[in-house]
C-alpha cells in the first residue's frame, strides 16, 4: 500500500516536475564541475610543463655562456659549473619557493664553509626540484653529470662553442609534474569547486522546487475544477492566489479559459432546462386547448359541427408548426440543415418574396413599401435559406404590426456589404427586450402572440441561418414606431 502511495505522488505533476528540474540541475552543474576542474587541471599541467622546458632552456643558454669561457675550455667543465647553470636558472624562471629554497640552501653551505675554513670549498648541490629530470650529456649523448635514462620522451637541449656544437642538456618529464605546492593549490581549487557547486545545487533545488509549485498548483486547481464540471457542478471559478492572479502565460490564460468555460456551460445549462421548461409548457397550452375542446364535444357541451372541426384543425396547424420550426432549429443547431451555397443576386431574391408577400399585407390594412430595383446585388448564399429568413422577417412584421401602418424593405450597398433591412410600425419593442428578441420561445407579449399564432421560435431561426450565412443580424427601434431588423451580408 505504502508502495501504491509513494507511485501516486510520483505521478503527479509536482512531483515529475521537481525530479525533471532537478535531475537537469544535477546533470549541469556535475558537468560545469568537471568541465571546470579537468580545464584547471589542464591549464595548470600546460604551465609546469611549459615552466620546466623554459628552465631547461635556460640551462642550456647558461652552460653555452660558460663553456664560451676560456678558463671553462680548459678546464672543462666541473660540477659546480653545471649546479650554478641549474640554480641561476631557477632562479630566473622559477617560482617563489624555489628561490627561496636555493637561497636558504647557499645561506647554509656559507654558514657551513665559515666554520670550517681549513676544509675545500665543497660543491652546492643541484636544486632537487630540477636536478632529477636533467643531465648533462657529450655529443654521443653520454651522460657527463645526472642519471641515465632509457626509454621515450627525452628532449635534448644544445650547448655551443663558438657557434659549434659541444654537448646536449637532456630533459625528461616528471611523471609526477606537480610539487607539493602545486598540489595543495589543486586541492583548495577543487574544494572551491565543489563548494560553488554545492551552493548552486542548492538554489537550484529550492528554484526547482518554486517552479514545480508554480506550474503544478494553478493546474491542480483547474483538473479539480474539471472534475467538478463532470460531475455537473457548473459556474465554479478557478480561485488564484495574488500572485499566481498577476500571471500573463499560458497558465494563466489556461486559468481564464477554464472560468469562461465554467460560465458558459452555467448558462447552457440554464438555458437548456429553461428550453425543456418553456418547451414542455408551449407543448402543453394547445394539447390542453385540444383536450378540452374534445372533451366539450363528447359531454355534449359543444356541438359537432364545421366550427368546432375547424377550431381544432387550428389547434393542430399551431402544435405542427411549432413541432417543425423546433426541428428545424435543432438541426441548424447541430449543423444538419442542408446548405446549398452558390452566387445569389440578393435584390432579386427579396424582391420575389416582397411581391408574393405583398397582397396579405394588403388585406391586413398595411402597406408594403419597397424600391428594389438596380444593379444585382450578389452574394455567396442558399437561395431558398434567404428566402426562408426574409419570408419570416415579413411574416413577424405581418403578425405583429397595427393596422392602418407601413412596413418598409430595403437593401443598401455599402464597401463589400449589403444590408437588409425591414422597418414597421407601432406597437414597438422595450429596449430590455431587443437583445433577447433571438432566444428561443421568447416573446414580448406572450398572450398576444400565441393568439397570433407565434411559436417564439422564428427569430431564432433566422439567426442561425443569418449565421450560416456568416452575416450579422440584430434588432432596433423603427423610425415608424415599431421594430427595426438589419442583416449585413458580406459580398
Amino acid at each position: 500500500m505504502a508502495r501504491l502511495h509513494s507511485m501516486y505522488h510520483f505521478k503527479t505533476l509536482r512531483t515529475r516536475l521537481l525530479v525533471v528540474f532537478t535531475g537537469f540541475s544535477v546533470i549541469l552543474i556535475t558537468v560545469f564541475l568537471a568541465f571546470n576542474v579537468y580545464s584547471f587541471y589542464q591549464g595548470l599541467l600546460q604551465y609546469v610543463k611549459e615552466k620546466e622546458v623554459t628552465a631547461v632552456e635556460k640551462v642550456a643558454e647558461l652552460m653555452t655562456v660558460r663553456v664560451s669561457r676560456q678558463e671553462i675550455v680548459l678546464r672543462r667543465i666541473t660540477p659546480r659549473d653545471w649546479n650554478e647553470a641549474i640554480k641561476d636558472s631557477l632562479l630566473s624562471v622559477g617560482d617563489e619557493e624555489e628561490r627561496n629554497e636555493i637561497l636558504r640552501q647557499e645561506q647554509r653551505l656559507r654558514a657551513y664553509e665559515s666554520s670550517r675554513r681549513n676544509i675545500p670549498s665543497r660543491v652546492p648541490p643541484p636544486p632537487a626540484s630540477l636536478s632529477k629530470l636533467i643531465a648533462l650529456v657529450d655529443l654521443d649523448k653520454r651522460p657527463v653529470f645526472g642519471d641515465i635514462w632509457s626509454g621515450e620522451g627525452v628532449s635534448y637541449f644544445p650547448i655551443y662553442k663558438e657557434d659549434k656544437l659541444t654537448a646536449y642538456v637532456a630533459y625528461k618529464p616528471s611523471k609526477s609534474l606537480f610539487a607539493k605546492q602545486e598540489k595543495e593549490f589543486i586541492q583548495h581549487q577543487v574544494v572551491g569547486y565543489l563548494v560553488i557547486s554545492a551552493i548552486a545545487l542548492v538554489s537550484c533545488l529550492f528554484i526547482a522546487w518554486w517552479l514545480a509549485n508554480r506550474i503544478s498548483h494553478p493546474v491542480m486547481l483547474v483538473a479539480n475544477g474539471a472534475r467538478k464540471l463532470s460531475a455537473g457542478k457548473y459556474g465554479i471559478n478557478v480561485e488564484l492566489s495574488e500572485s499566481e492572479s498577476k500571471l500573463k502565460d499560458e497558465i494563466g490564460q489556461l486559468v481564464k479559459d477554464f472560468n469562461y468555460l465554467s460560465k458558459v456551460l452555467e448558462k447552457n445549462e440554464e438555458s437548456r432546462l429553461n428550453w425543456s421548461s418553456d418547451i414542455a409548457h408551449e407543448l402543453r397550452t394547445p394539447v390542453a386547448v385540444l383536450k378540452g375542446e374534445i372533451e366539450a364535444i363528447t359531454d355534449g357541451v359543444r356541438p359537432l359541427n364545421m366550427n368546432s372541426v375547424d377550431s381544432l384543425k387550428e389547434e393542430v396547424e399551431m402544435l405542427e408548426k411549432m413541432i417543425s420550426d423546433l426541428r428545424l432549429l435543432t438541426l441548424s443547431d447541430a449543423g444538419a440543415l442542408d446548405y446549398q451555397m452558390e452566387s445569389v443576386d440578393l435584390n432579386s431574391v427579396i424582391r420575389q418574396t416582397v411581391v408574393a408577400m405583398e397582397p396579405l399585407f394588403k388585406k391586413a390594412g398595411l402597406s408594403l413599401k419597397y424600391n428594389l430595383r438596380g444593379k444585382p446585388r450578389v452574394i455567396h448564399g442558399d437561395r431558398a435559406r434567404i428566402k426562408q429568413l426574409i419570408n419570416n422577417l415579413l411574416s413577424n412584421s405581418l403578425k405583429y404590426t397595427d393596422a392602418p401602418s407601413d412596413v418598409v424593405v430595403s437593401l443598401n450597398s455599402q464597401s463589400n456589404v449589403q444590408t437588409f433591412m425591414i422597418e414597421d410600425g407601432a406597437p414597438g419593442v422595450p429596449t430590455e427586450s431587443l437583445s433577447l428578441l433571438f432566444d428561443r420561445l421568447y416573446r414580448v407579449d406572450k398572450s398576444r402572440s400565441r393568439s397570433t399564432g407565434g411559436s417564439g421560435l422564428g427569430m431564432a431561426i433566422c439567426k442561425n441561418i443569418a449565421e450560416a450565412h456568416d452575416a450579422t443580424i440584430c434588432c432596433s427601434h423603427s423610425n415608424l414606431g415599431g421594430l427595426k431588423v438589419s442583416i449585413a451580408f458580406k459580398n
